[in-house]
């Protein structure tokens, strides 16, 4: 418990690790889920996307390759729409509120992707996943001081690289154990994209509900967290106050 009361008192709740985690799971989850049941793409990935858009016009493929360009402005919009709420709850300084909100949006999205038949149209769920992809890599970009990634692993192995240079040539005990977070985060990805891979191949589109239930915990966790924080800055002043 005090390990937990330390860390509230350090770090808002959507810094932790432990949140970082899951949500970590929860894109590499999405990532696999857009590639086995809706023709190959990443909801992610866009660099993936443009790379696959721009070598099928090339080819002379480009109404085949126009599948890639619907996530890749989808993905633009999320982005678009999340920067806009986490401005006004910062206006209102409301900022738990605003990444609570914009999370509730995204189980809401993928809640509604998990209904949709098979018949509905590939570019149509794209757009709707990389919606809610990009609205959580936006809105979450920063684990316990340090900058990180949900929906990719690049920049999270360049800061876990970065780290543990400084650990090996300064035996510095910090930069190492940051090099284990950033570790972590790594294989909470790859640990998505594989539950993301099975549940794909057993439940069909069925599976956009694990990933909203993944999503459905971080929020919780984020509301109990709030709660926690609330009551420990309560008591402590309560304590500061001078008795009568």
């Amino acid at each position: 418990m005090n390990y937990y009361k330390q860390k509230i008192g350090t770090y808002p709740v959507f810094e932790w690790l432990e949140t970082g985690i899951l949500l970590c799971i929860a894109g590499g989850f999405l990532d696999a889920y857009t590639f086995v049941t809706r023709g190959g793409v990443f909801c992610n990935a866009q660099t993936s996307n443009l790379i696959f858009l721009t070598l099928g016009i090339a080819s002379g493929d480009g109404t085949a390759a126009l599948r890639y360009l619907i996530p890749v402005l989808l993905f633009i919009a999320g982005v678009f729409l999340s920067e806009l709420c986490l401005h006004l709850a910062r206006k209102k300084r409301e900022e738990f509120r605003g990444h609570g909100f914009v999370l509730l949006g995204e189980i809401a999205v993928l809640v509604a992707v998990g209904f949709l038949p098979p018949s509905v149209p590939d570019m149509l769920v794209n757009a709707l996943v990389s919606l809610a992809a990009a609205v959580q890599f936006d809105n979450f970009r920063k684990m316990e001081g340090k900058p990180f990634a949900t929906a990719f692993c690049t920049g999270n192995m360049r800061t876990a690289t970065e780290h543990a240079m400084h650990a090996a040539a300064e035996r510095d005990r910090a930069a190492a154990k940051v090099t284990a977070k950033y570790a972590l985060l790594i294989c909470a990805f790859l640990c998505g994209v594989l539950a993301g891979y099975y549940a794909s191949q057993a439940a069909g589109g069925y599976a956009a509900f694990i990933a909203a239930a993944i999503l459905a915990a971080v929020f919780a966790g984020i509301l109990l967290g709030e709660r926690a924080r609330r009551r420990l800055e309560e008591q402590q002043t309560e304590r500061a106050e001078p008795s009568a």
